[in-house]
């Protein structure tokens, strides 16, 4: 009898090990993700992009995107993530202009690898989105339209508290607040559309 119990107890914690990993594993990527069991709740990738994702040290001065000249690539994006790590802003937080892309495709058609087989290049100028002039749209706003982030587990739930309430440490947003006052954070990122797929982005050399 006790080694039917233990068995039945060991089945049951596999089980729910099983089920964490699979709720934090759907945060990853792609089109708002939810906790699981509890409300939907968008993510919103435009909130808090530059403080996940830079600037670096490294990356060069800002660039005027509205000036791009040179010339033009367009690319059909099947499905997220598109391949590209990491967006920056151009000058007054406007444009979006290539910075990383993932420099591997692990498997024939993986998503993550759709950027580096298009040759997409680092300081390519996001152009337009499905034929809509994004170059002197504010930055935050492009990358809420993408809807284009590899998070990891402990980026994406901390953004999904956010979005329903919870505060958390990713950003001082109402230490001043009273208790029991609601941290959601809210903005006007919240109204903007996420494109769907396939998407065809145009980029444009400097």
């Amino acid at each position: 009898m006790a080694r039917s119990r233990t068995s039945a107890l060991s089945v049951a914690v596999a089980l729910g090990c099983t089920a964490v990993a699979y709720n934090l594993s759907a945060a990853f990527v792609g089109s708002s993700p939810q906790l699981r069991g509890g409300p939907a709740v968008a993510r919103g990738v435009g909130t808090d992009y530059l403080l996940r994702n830079g600037p670096k040290d490294a990356d060069p001065p800002a660039v005027d995107t509205g000036k791009a000249a040179g010339a033009t690539v367009d690319i059909e994006f099947k499905k997220r993530p598109f391949g590209i790590a990491r967006y920056v802003p151009g000058v007054g937080g406007k444009g979006a202009v290539v910075r990383d892309v993932t420099q591997k495709t692990r498997y024939p058609g993986d998503p993550q690898g759709q950027a580096f087989v298009a040759g997409v290049q680092a300081d390519w100028v996001l152009k337009s989105v499905n034929g809509q002039d994004v170059s002197g749209m504010d930055f935050f706003v492009i990358m809420q339209m993408l809807d284009d982030e590899v998070m990891d587990p402990v980026a994406a739930m901390s953004l999904n508290l956010k979005a329903s309430g919870v505060k958390t440490d990713l950003r001082n947003d109402g230490a001043e607040r009273t208790q029991g006052e609601k941290f959601a954070i809210t903005s006007d990122l919240d109204k903007v559309a996420v494109v769907d797929m396939p998407a065809k982005l145009v980029y444009q050399q400097m």
